[in-house]
């Protein structure tokens, strides 16, 4: 297998303007900041390494990190949902979880929260890259495909691969192919068997390439905190690539990378550069630095975003996250708001772990928030990932 450096030369493609089926994978400006200080450091440009989130309080102009030199950094978290998912993860004691949810216009962060057993909050599990992307990769593949001309209503017809792919899944049969389903469908249902085939038929090794890096796996994440890459590496068997391009193993990510893969659908291809920060202010409170919204990256054109933000939209309505998003009685929790998501689960062994994900955003028509939850299980479940990404979706949106 080839990681995902081995293939700089493509750097060049991706960088070319905006063509149909390529995505742009522009090299970002260094940050903007508003400075009223003519005696700025020039630390105080982002990445802020002495910006812990672990000692944040909450203050009358919002949450408060004091820095070593005796500044102090204002953040930009919603008080009311950075402590309702704090107050969740607290009350389930899950193994592990992490919720990142961000302004998709602004790129402002809403909300960073991160929990381990027995320890409590935890910033940690935030950027911790380790997690496996598990079926949130398909929000990756769906946009290779739709950029390679597959529609959404494609049928494909398929006989396995619940649970793990073979090379016969990647072959049509008859015989074996009980049941078909669209491209959209797939994306709601999860089903790996059709993401699969139509990734075998259209991706192939440097177009995988391709699409990984434009989303940022293998780079540092436009963020004004330190972060490290997320793995990815990009086989060149053809039955591992399929894998990968249904969310079976080869690329991992944080609950940070996979709100910024979220923010890009949303804000129409763009993937914003994701501030928790809002601004530096002296002992005296002169504002020494303050977060501008830019864009880090066009990722995708616009109409590709929105195509995928819609087959997204079948996950909630029909697909894997259907029962969370309603009460018992089949009426949504969130009347009148239209949500785009993506659930993906994986496990590992000794000891055993479930990664349970849930990446989405909404409303679909003007979205203000864009999330990626993560919930990591043992044997027996706590809660799911599409829980917590419903409530904090109800806590920003309707209370």
């Amino acid at each position: 297998m080839r990681d995902v450096f081995s293939h700089s030369w493509l750097w060049g493609l991706a960088s070319l303007a905006l063509v149909l089926g390529t995505p742009l994978a522009l090299t970002a400006s260094p940050p903007s900041t508003h400075r009223t200080s003519t005696n700025v450091a020039r630390a105080l440009t982002p990445p802020f390494a002495d910006v812990d989130i672990a000692n944040a309080k909450p203050a009358r102009d919002g949450w408060v990190v004091p820095r070593r030199d005796g500044t102090r950094a204002v953040l930009t978290v919603d008080h009311d949902l950075q402590s309702h998912i704090q107050s969740l993860f607290s009350r389930y004691d899950v193994p592990a979880g992490g919720l990142v949810a961000i302004d998709p216009t602004t790129g402002q962060v809403l909300a960073y929260v991160g929990y381990e057993a027995g320890k409590g909050d935890s910033a940690r599990v935030v950027t911790d890259p380790g997690p496996p992307a598990a079926s949130v990769f398909k929000i990756i593949t769906a946009s290779a495909l739709l950029d390679a001309g597959v529609k959404s209503t494609t049928s494909v017809c398929y006989g396995g691969g619940m649970r793990g792919l073979v090379a016969a899944d990647l072959v049509d049969n008859p015989k074996r192919d009980r049941w078909c389903a669209t491209m959209a469908d797939a994306l709601g249902y999860s089903i790996n068997a059709v993401f699969a085939k139509l990734a075998d038929r259209h991706i192939n090794e440097a177009r995988m390439t391709q699409y990984v890096s434009a989303f940022g796996f293998g780079q540092r994440l436009p963020f004004d905190l330190p972060t490290v890459p997320s793995p990815v590496d990009v086989p060149e068997n053809r039955l591992e690539r399929a894998r990968m391009a249904a969310g079976f193993w080869h690329s991992q990510m944080s609950p940070l990378h996979g709100a910024l893969v979220a923010a890009t659908i949303a804000n129409d291809g763009k993937m914003p550069y994701a501030a928790l920060v809002e601004r530096i202010e002296s002992r005296t409170g002169e504002v020494l630095y303050e977060h501008t919204p830019r864009t880090y990256r066009q990722v995708l054109p616009r109409h590709t975003a929105e195509l995928a933000g819609e087959m997204m939209t079948r996950t909630v309505t029909k697909g894997t996250s259907k029962k969370a998003f309603r009460d018992s009685k089949g009426r949504p929790f969130l009347p009148g708001i239209s949500v785009a998501g993506k659930t993906g689960t994986l496990s590992r062994y000794k000891p055993h772990r479930t990664y349970n994900w849930w990446v989405g955003y909404a409303p679909v028509d003007d979205p203000k928030i864009a999330l990626a939850a993560l919930v990591v299980n043992e044997p027996k479940w706590r809660i799911k990932a599409s829980y917590v990404a419903r409530e904090a979706l109800r806590e920003y949106l309707v209370r």
